[in-house]
């Protein structure tokens, strides 16, 4: 992968996080970004080999993207986005989000006409993953959005939609 790819992907990642976390506020959650990245960057820097795969090593770099909050529930999220609309995670991205964050909920963005779909981590079949394999998830097994964040309105998630669908074109018409 070059590093233009890899810039891109990650620009697209920070994006379709901040997106989710936007709407998700606008819709009444409180949400807080929980991921390693943002607020583990002194950890990050001292971290060795030995740390990075200790048991905790590794659930701290796997820390879901967001915490998500109301006066009913409190959620972890991890985002994904795809600039296509056939979304592919790492086999082992899924193994070690069932063993440390079993509880979470993983979100897809990606540019198709529903854009953003859920899906409790628990529910996903760890036993079809392997490590070393890209898996694409069957989205129609992800449950609508609004059914695990039932404060996001139709209003919301069709503006999203439409703002994800632009910046992901962008990303689209470079290849």
């Amino acid at each position: 992968m070059t590093s233009r790819v890899r810039s891109e992907n990650f620009l697209k990642g920070i994006l379709g996080k901040d997106i989710v976390k936007f709407m998700l506020e606008r819709s009444g959650y409180t949400v807080c970004s929980y991921g390693y990245e943002e607020t583990l960057l002194d950890a990050m820097s001292k971290r060795t080999f030995q740390t990075s795969n200790s048991n905790t090593g590794r659930r701290l770099r796997k820390s879901p993207d967001l915490l998500v909050y109301d006066d009913k529930t409190i959620m972890l999220v991890e985002v994904k986005t795809r600039g296509r609309a056939r979304p592919w995670i790492r086999g082992e991205e899924i193994s070690e989000l069932k063993e440390f964050w079993n509880d979470s909920i993983l979100v897809f963005v990606v540019p198709d006409d529903t854009v953003f779909y859920a899906r409790r981590t628990e529910e996903l079949e760890a036993e079809l993953y392997t490590p070393n394999s890209n898996i694409y998830p069957n989205l129609s097994k992800f449950q609508n959005f609004q059914d695990i964040f039932t404060r996001v309105s139709s209003e919301d998630l069709s503006y999203y939609r439409n703002i994800v669908l632009q910046i992901l074109q962008i990303f689209m018409a470079k290849k």
